[in-house]
């Protein structure tokens, strides 16, 4: 296992490892701030770290969270209530240990983990060879060469509260199956050249898959290149953007010469797929209550140039005068719960409440019901987020159609399959190997003349 590495390197590897894993840990546990965030903070303020050292600290960190909620039962439990609150006192080779046991249970870096079990003093793990679970067999493995008695569900991989706000009928297995691993990324291809672009972006090395059924959909195989400093990239021929994220866009289908209103824009990547979909023409006004957070698309949209994004601030308010029934088509992607990206974002898991689920739902019904006020007699009202709980999801349309008579659920298909469906679609993660995102599409009646 323990293969060619130098060991020095190593030991200096696993320290910067281990202080990123603590940085992290304390972050979000003591402060609820966002794992990617406070990674990429670590890396600022350690800018001698090279690409190997940071792809295999972001990796260990990442493995970490994904199977916290089994490696959280191989600390003790004053241990474990301490750190989950903030208080961060682990010590290195405890540290260490638990990097070693993500790591094994993930089947990734196992050369790193080999030598890092040979650094520990821990024997290699030896799991059952004909287990159902093979993952739970590696979880039992590891207890066994801990000393633990602690036995493992898969459940263990989401808090106890999570699962019964889901769907009776929602295949948990499946869901939790993909929670221990790492989702593909995808690329939303902004030129009709694909072929030409698929083949420039294959000669610098990346394995791509092109999604059957939407054109402009690429899954990226193996993401060691870094995307952003291609030409491609700075000539905006492509965007980063998951599979689930971009049926939002088709479920809208806008059309060319339209005026649509993204009314929670954010960095921006549905309007940029909005625009791209209008053909260039009509108009995308991308609004945010954070203006700062629109700065982003506007560095998009001219890197891609676009001319048919306005960006401007919104208040959240009901929109008056000129705005008031003035679109098309509005998209409400909305703040949620952000359980649908669990996969990509482990730490979100650790962090929610069941209370932030209503928290949420309150606030997007009434975003919902003042981004309505922009859209025109016989326009279209999108309703989005990323969320798998019914409670923010379709809770929060059908309690706005009860008191919106004027708008009615309207059908379309199923844009990774193209089935029908009746006016709410919840895109699950093993239904492309994405994320998980919900979109319903309302229809306002005509205004009777």
């Amino acid at each position: 296992m323990a293969g060619d590495l130098n060991a020095k390197k190593f030991r200096s590897q696993m320290k910067s490892c281990g202080n990123a894993a603590r940085a992290v840990l304390e972050a979000v546990f003591g402060g609820r701030r966002p794992a990617d965030r406070a990674l990429s903070g670590f890396f600022r303020e350690n800018r001698q770290l090279g690409s190997r050292d940071r792809q295999f600290i972001s990796e260990s960190v990442y493995a970490l969270l994904r199977g916290w909620g089994v490696l959280r039962k191989f600390l003790p439990e004053e241990r474990r209530a301490g750190l989950e609150s903030g208080e961060i006192r682990i010590g290195r080779v405890e540290l260490d240990a638990l990097i070693f046991a993500a790591l094994y249970l993930e089947g990734t870096n196992l050369q790193q983990a080999g030598v890092l079990a040979a650094e520990l003093g821990i024997p290699w793990p030896k799991p059952e060879p004909d287990a159902a679970s093979p993952y739970l067999a590696r979880a039992a493995a590891l207890a066994a060469v801990f000393g633990s008695s602690a036995t493992f569900r898969d459940s263990d991989l989401v808090p106890e509260w999570v699962l019964p706000l889901l769907p009776p009928d929602f295949p948990a297995d499946r869901f939790l199956a993909d929670l221990r691993r790492r989702p593909p990324m995808w690329l939303r291809l902004q030129t009709r050249d694909r072929d030409r672009l698929a083949a420039e972006l294959q000669s610098c090395g990346l394995a791509l898959r092109r999604h059957p059924r939407l054109a402009n959909a690429f899954a990226v195989e193996n993401p060691k290149v870094n995307l952003y400093t291609l030409d491609s990239f700075r000539r905006g021929e492509f965007e980063v953007q998951d599979l689930a994220s971009q049926c939002i866009g088709l479920a809208a289908a806008p059309k060319p010469g339209e005026r649509w209103l993204d009314a929670c824009a954010g960095a921006g990547g549905k309007t940029l797929e909005l625009a791209d979909l209008m053909e260039r023409t009509g108009t995308v006004v991308a609004c945010d209550v954070r203006s700062y957070k629109l700065d982003d698309l506007r560095i998009r949209a001219r890197r891609a140039g676009f001319p048919n994004i306005v960006t401007r601030e919104w208040d959240g308010k009901p929109f008056k005068g000129k705005q008031a029934g003035g679109y098309d088509g509005v998209l409400v992607d909305a703040p949620c719960s952000c359980s649908g990206v669990w996969r990509r974002n482990p730490d979100g898991r650790w962090t929610l409440k069941p209370e932030d689920v209503e928290e949420a739902a309150a606030l997007q019904q009434r975003i919902l019901e003042a981004a309505s006020t922009a859209v025109r007699s016989g326009g279209l009202l999108i309703y989005a987020t990323c969320s798998l709980f019914p409670r923010e999801n379709g809770g929060v349309v059908d309690a706005f159609l009860a008191s919106h008579e004027e708008f009615a659920l309207e059908p379309f298909e199923h844009p990774l399959t193209g089935e029908p469906c009746g006016g709410m679609l919840q895109v699950r993660s093993f239904d492309g190997n994405c994320d998980s995102m919900f979109v319903a599409r309302l229809r306002r009646k005509e205004a009777e003349s």
